[in-house]
């Protein structure tokens, strides 16, 4: 069963196609798929694909769903401070969260205005910063300020192609959008389908979990990888 599937999204819900010409995957994705150098395949925990070994996205779809998907109900679920996104993995519950971080009065913090950690619910459930090699080549996320003292663009270390919005919606609270099939996303989490049965894990299928900005509605971006 595929995190398609598992996640109840039903075929021909699809409301916008990417279908028929190369895709690249998000940043959040790639944090979950990619080591960029042999050091980091392996440092960095859990998904990996082989450097040099160029997984690519075959097809995207964007679906409208009834409720928003829980992949895997036996993995714990993160709710942190200012939490405004979440990266969960077949491989184990170890799960990478992102959150905002706000000065005294509740903006947005120029100096760093978003974090990346491990909750290492495949043990203890203890928030743990990411290895250097993890912040460097995967998982880190980097921040750069706009016009607007509330707005920053956020990216993924390993992808800076596709950036999102960190947004501060009021004080003490910011969410995370993301552009998909020409409809934004605010945002909630990822899932990455990872088959272990050969040498070297490869990935299958990323979810991507969120809301319509504009009318609430459930979406799930399925990202099918060659």
């Amino acid at each position: 069963m595929t995190a398609d599937e598992r996640a109840g999204i039903e075929p021909g819900h699809s409301r916008t196609t990417h279908a028929g010409r190369p895709l690249r995957l998000t940043g959040i994705l790639l944090a979950a798929l990619v080591a960029l150098s042999p050091a980091a395949a392996m440092a960095i925990e859990g998904t990996r694909i082989t450097p040099g070994n160029a997984q690519k996205a075959r097809d995207s779809v964007v679906t409208e769903v009834a409720t928003l998907p829980v992949v895997r109900p036996e993995f714990p679920v993160p709710s942190d401070p200012g939490q405004v996104f979440y990266l969960q993995r077949s491989s184990n519950s170890n799960t990478v969260v992102y959150a905002a971080r706000f000065t005294q009065d509740g903006r947005l913090d120029p100096r760093e205005p978003i974090v990346a950690y491990w909750r290492r619910f495949n043990t203890t459930g203890e928030q743990l910063p990411l290895k250097m090699i993890e912040d460097s080549f995967a998982f880190g996320v980097r921040a750069r300020a706009t016009d607007d003292p509330d707005v920053f663009r956020i990216h993924i270390v390993s992808y800076s192609e596709r950036p999102a919005t960190l947004r501060l919606v009021e004080p003490g609270r910011a969410e995370l959008l993301l552009p998909v099939g020409g409809r934004t996303m605010r945002m909630a989490y990822a899932y990455a389908e990872v088959d272990e049965s050969g040498m070297m894990p490869s990935v299958r299928e990323v979810l991507v979990m969120g809301h319509d900005a504009e009318t609430g509605k459930p979406l799930v971006e399925r990202i099918e990888i060659e």
